[in-house]
């Protein structure tokens, strides 16, 4: 069970033992995906048989999860926030390191803002056919210093600083889930072509790395633009992580930008609710082994409620 109380947002997701992007979001939703997180605890390149009822176990698994998600975001939230974006997205493709190389991953996220900051959750689902019901999680609290302070915290191309805590889990590897925490600071910056442009740091512990504390620089960028009547919109981040945030010592770069076309406004119905598109997942030292560069072309459907 995961349960999450902070700064006045609460939601609670159960998971089964084998059940179970990135960064704040503002008012215009960021879609981030980090699939297959610990992939390389199972290298296996010939998935195990598995009997029909397994495989309708762990469908019925990932529907029950989804629909506890979904009406969990549905319910009026009972605190005034400023605003609120939910979001879910299906993604698929092939060419994954570590583990089965084809997959299709279900997204949710949700983020909304109140009276000093925001936060920011998303869960990845995964039906893997090697390792079962694979889950992600990433949930992120800012705590902005000019909401709290009542002082404009800007100076040069920065419009407001705010303090982060994050909290990552999987429920991979089953023996030993996977945790790691981050604190640090994220910087608004001034950019009135975007709809977001910000710069997180933050100090990285993996829970499984003893006595080592690496660092996470991460831009976060969407940038919208039109081609005639098209609507469209670039965004995505980089992770860059120094060794001390894996067991392997190395370091390592996540780029996953996305491009998508907003399929609704081009259909003639309200702007900014369905799009389709693609993501590129570039992942240099994946996990940190050395030498292994995961690059991946999903198609994707993102669905804004």
């Amino acid at each position: 069970m995961l349960k999450n109380d902070v700064f006045g947002f609460q939601i609670q997701i159960t998971l089964d033992s084998r059940a179970a992007k990135r960064t704040t979001i503002f008012r215009d939703t960021k879609l981030l995906q980090k699939t297959d997180q610990l992939g390389f605890e199972y290298t296996s390149q010939s998935p195990p048989t598995e009997n029909v009822s397994g495989k309708r176990l762990y469908g019925w698994k990932l529907a029950r999860l989804l629909a506890l998600i979904a009406s969990a975001l549905s319910v009026e939230p009972t605190l005034a926030f400023d605003w609120s974006s939910s979001n879910i997205q299906w993604l698929y493709g092939n060419d994954f390191e570590f583990g089965v190389d084809e997959r299709t991953t279900v997204t949710l996220e949700h983020a909304h803002g109140w009276q000093y900051g925001t936060n920011f959750f998303f869960v990845d689902l995964i039906d893997r056919n090697d390792v079962g019901f694979e889950a992600y999680a990433e949930v992120y609290s800012y705590l902005s210093l000019s909401k709290v302070t009542g002082y404009q915290w800007s100076l040069g191309p920065v419009n407001d600083i705010s303090l982060l805590a994050g909290l990552n889990i999987s429920n991979h590897p089953e023996n030993d889930y996977f945790k790691a925490y981050l604190l640090g600071l994220s910087f608004n910056l001034f950019n009135s072509r975007f709809d977001y442009l910000q710069l997180d740091i933050a100090a990285y512990k993996d829970d499984s790395v003893r006595r080592r504390y690496g660092v996470q620089i991460t831009p976060v960028w969407s940038f919208p633009f039109a081609i005639g009547p098209v609507n469209f919109k670039f965004r995505g981040f980089t992770d860059f992580k120094t060794g001390n945030t894996n067991s392997s010592g190395h370091f390592q770069i996540l780029a996953q930008p996305q491009l998508l076309l907003d399929v609704g406004s081009l259909a003639g119905w309200k702007k900014n609710n369905l799009y389709i598109g693609t993501e590129y997942s570039l992942w240099h030292n994946k996990f940190g082994v050395k030498g292994v560069d995961e690059s991946v072309v999903q198609a994707m459907v993102i669905a804004f409620f």
